[in-house]
């Protein structure tokens, strides 16, 4: 079953800083394999990326853990930290939903 998956993320940083490094971590995304769709949106002013894409899984729990690893991995991809991720995901947003056929 195909999900359409959102992950909000907030980034302490200079907005200058975070311009970039959201260029860099749409990149990676892009990059990455396993996932269809990857795209990133930001509020720059607020340090807020918003992580949408869709994943291939049995369950929604599932999808929700491969977002979140293909997240991470971009993450680090572009040479950030994820110090206590596993805590800090469930505060930050996590969301996925089953997609149908039109």
């Amino acid at each position: 079953m195909k999900y359409h998956t959102l992950i909000e993320l907030k980034v302490d940083a200079p907005v200058a800083v975070l311009d970039a490094l959201s260029d860099q971590l749409a990149e990676a995304l892009y990059d990455l394999h396993d996932v269809i769709d990857p795209d990133l949106g930001a509020t720059l002013t607020t340090g807020r990326l918003d992580v949408s894409m869709v994943v291939e899984a049995d369950t929604l729990e599932a999808a929700l853990t491969k977002a979140a690893t293909a997240t991470r991995a971009a993450v680090h991809a572009v040479g950030a930290a994820t110090p206590g991720w596993e805590d800090l995901i469930r505060e930050i947003g996590a969301e996925a939903k089953a997609l149908t056929d039109a």
